[in-house]
């Protein structure tokens, strides 16, 4: 277990003067108050930077050397800086000295420096080979997230819930490395070596025999194809992780430039936009065309419907008349003009009684018909609706093209003082290294396929071999049988172990988010995933899809704590300002909580957030020592205990 006892820095960021930090050996909460500029993220950084030799900026980029020298040294000529940080592992204290120093007068550059580095064990100082391993031992850089964060570094473990994402997948494996499965990896490695080594061994006894010879050559050919491909599944392995770093560190690029880069993407947006907009100006206008064409039916339409009805009464009515006429000459004439059969007397007495007086004639009924056939051919089609439509529609697009000339315009005064070149170079290697990252993980699958497929081939193989009754044959069988067997009994083994070791983070997960939540009635827990991702879980059993930024704040502090608990690799958790995204209630919680999350915590904050009184009746007697950050100047802050 690694514990902080005491860290020392001079002309480290705003800490000009020596200044240095004493730890409690009792477990507990040390609490380091400090406003904006006065060095929280300092310390958290000098403690990276003594482990590691590297201080971390926003966006989780890299600091050149230059930009931490504290400023009021370096007005005077005074530059560089040194932390010396005392800490106890596995019960060895060890002291560690890192000391920037320039090179020359006036250093203007990272390159202007040198770095040093002295480890001392007890009253032994280590070689330059031994004082690394040691560090190592005592704290891996790939799990120091775990140890070291602020609150933006909380929020990357939302990418554990997506772990096609390249960042997810590197949270997922640093998890794994703190809870120790790479020595289980290895050994799985160890064991598959060996049995390549035995398969191999079992291909040349069988050759040394005629009957098996032709099977042994060829369990050997394929042991040594597989070989290769494994060899060369490694390579391409070790450059997608390569590749992977590169791609973060692009993505970091990408990252600080995000202001402008989300500019010229607006813009981009912008002038899109307004493609699409003149695109759907140009659709619209071409439908208006026939809807024009046929807009005078439109305006026609009522007057014809009116004369259709006009003349269809007075066809009505000249039918009448016509029908008076043909009754009429049929009880004059006693025949019917129509069929020119005769009329019976009683039927043309009928007739007479139902002849009307009428001064219309036969030939007007025709006019009307005619007139009538006329106005039927007419296409009735109300287009208004339609062309109002497109005409509202063309109109909302020339107004919105008219706003995207403004924006396009302001947008583009926005970026023209900025590196634009920059921002294309960034965006052109992030996407040269994703499309070399495909090609090496397309590689890896084909690598993959081919070892599947020797290995099928050496196991039909051994069949083979194993049939035959050759003493020295079931010597090797037997060694490839047991090392086989005891691969998959060690690969399920492993998996089953992982699987263990899921459900007891999950269940710590779970007991420290329901500690912290303010949402006690409503939740029951965590949920783990096969990458250590954790969802919350509702008490009716559903997941809790609408998850706040807070909540997210939540969930992976709970992830912190529970994998101190459950991994071999412990030490102290450093937390700058993980406050800023929770409410006063969530505040409260995890304060009471810090205690369980680890034995050494150290916390530094604004003194607004929690405020000393209320910090101290939260934590009682967890609460170890406070120290103050005090503001000299602009460019200086000295560390003060708080009695």
């Amino acid at each position: 277990m690694l514990k902080i006892r005491r860290i020392e820095v001079e002309g480290f960021g705003p800490f000009a003067d020596r200044q240095v930090l004493e730890f409690p050996e009792e477990p507990g909460v040390t609490v380091v108050y400090g406003e904006n500029m006065r060095g929280k993220t300092s310390l958290l950084n000098a403690i990276r930077y003594a482990f590691f030799g590297t201080v971390v900026g926003r966006g989780s980029r890299e600091r050149l050397a230059h930009t931490v020298t504290n400023r009021e040294r370096a007005a005077v000529g005074k530059f560089g800086f040194s932390v010396t940080l005392t800490f106890e592992h596995d019960g060895t204290t060890y002291e560690l000295v890192r000391e920037c120093r320039p090179r020359v007068m006036l250093p203007a550059s990272n390159d202007d420096y040198v770095h040093e580095v002295e480890v001392r064990r007890g009253n032994m100082v280590l070689g330059p080979n031994e004082a690394p391993r040691a560090l190592t031992r005592a704290f891996p850089k790939d799990v120091s997230r775990f140890f070291l964060f602020d609150g933006e570094l909380l929020q990357e473990y939302e990418e554990l819930l997506h772990n096609d994402k390249e960042e997810g997948r590197k949270i997922s494996e640093a998890i794994e490395r703190i809870l120790g499965l790479p020595i289980l990896k290895r050994g799985k490695v160890h064991l598959g070596t060996m049995l390549a080594q035995a398969d191999l061994e079992a291909g040349q006894a069988a050759s040394r025999h005629k009957e098996t010879e032709g099977v042994g050559a060829a369990l050997q050919l394929a042991t040594k194809v597989r070989q290769g491909h494994v060899e060369e599944l490694a390579r391409k392995q070790a450059d997608l992780k390569i590749l992977t770093e590169e791609k973060l560190e692009a993505e970091a690029r990408v990252k600080s430039v995000a202001k402008y880069r989300s500019l010229v993407e607006a813009r981009e947006r912008a002038v899109q936009r307004k493609q699409d907009a003149a695109v759907e100006e140009r659709k619209a206008g071409v439908e208006l065309v026939p809807l024009m064409d046929e807009a005078w039916r439109t305006l026609l339409g009522p007057q014809v419907h009116k004369a259709r009805l006009s003349v269809q009464q007075l066809a009505k009515v000249q039918a009448d008349a016509l029908a008076g006429e043909l009754r009429k000459k049929a009880a004059d004439h006693g025949e019917c003009d129509v069929c020119l059969q005769p009329v019976a007397n009683e039927a043309r007495s009928r007739l007479q009684s139902m002849v009307l007086d009428t001064s219309d004639t036969p030939e007007s009924l025709s006019n009307a018909m005619a007139r009538l056939s006329d106005l039927m051919r007419f296409k009735d089609r109300d287009v208004a609706g339609e062309v109002r439509q497109l005409a509202k529609g063309l109109h909302v697009l020339e107004l919105e093209r008219a706003s995207l000339d403004s924006e396009i315009r302001e947008l583009s005064a926005k970026v023209s003082d900025s590196d634009r070149e920059t921002l294309r170079r960034s965006d052109r290697t992030y996407q040269e290294v994703i499309a070399q990252s495909e090609v090496v993980k397309k590689s890896i699958e084909q690598q993959e396929e081919k070892v599947r497929e020797q290995d099928e081939a050496i196991v039909r193989f051994n069949r083979k071999l194993a049939k035959s009754d050759l003493v020295d044959l079931r010597l090797s069988q037997g060694r490839v049988t047991i090392l086989r067997a005891a691969t998959d009994v060690f690969t399920q083994a492993v998996e089953r172990y992982k699987g263990d070791l899921r459900q007891r983070v999950e269940a710590t997960a779970s007991d420290l988010f329901l500690a912290m939540t303010t949402e006690k009635r409503d939740y029951a827990g965590l949920t783990i995933n096969e990458h250590y991702g954790l969802t919350i879980r509702h008490r009716d059993g559903k997941a809790e899809d609408a998850r706040s930024a807070g909540a997210e704040h939540v969930v992976a502090l709970a992830l912190m704590g529970a994998l101190q608990q459950n991994a071999p690799l412990r030490g102290p958790i450093v937390m700058d300002s993980p406050f800023g995204r929770l409410d006063d209630g969530h505040t409260t919680n995890v304060v009471q909580a810090l205690p369980s999350m680890a034995e050494q915590v150290v916390l530094l904050v604004y003194e607004a957030e929690v405020g000393r009184q209320r910090m101290r009746q939260l934590l009682g007697p967890n609460l170890r020592r406070e120290y103050e950050l005090e503001h000299v100047s602009a460019r200086r802050t000295n560390i003060r205990l708080v009695q």
